[in-house]
């Protein structure tokens, strides 16, 4: 499993250098303590998912030949929750339809 960050990621991460600290971690797979990432549904239910990053290192997820696009990042799950909050609220503003994967220009990427 490969790790995309979109463009427009959101994150409720104060500082620009904290975040790109996650960034560095999250590009070579490094555990981090306590981050939330905010991704697509990986297994085709739903709009978004929540996910403790250290468990999508897990073996299980690992062994997936996929890239999950990581559209927020949190320190906490309540913080994930209002992450997913905003964005839901700024693709209803621009869209007026939950449409998740035109406001971060995706479409199902799969990697072989």
């Amino acid at each position: 499993m490969k790790f995309r960050v979109v463009e427009n990621v959101y994150t409720e991460f104060n500082t620009e250098k904290t975040f790109k600290k996650m960034l560095r971690k999250v590009s070579v797979r490094r555990p981090v303590p306590g981050l939330y990432v905010i991704t697509e549904p990986l297994f085709e239910a739903g709009m978004m998912e929540i996910y403790n990053y250290n468990e999508l290192l897990q073996p299980f997820y690992r062994k997936q030949k996929r890239t999950v696009n990581v559209l927020g990042m949190a320190k906490s799950r309540d913080g994930a929750k209002k992450v997913v909050s905003e964005i839901l609220e700024d693709v209803y503003e621009k869209y007026n339809s939950p449409d998740i994967n035109s406001f971060f220009q995706i479409g199902g990427e799969e990697i072989t």
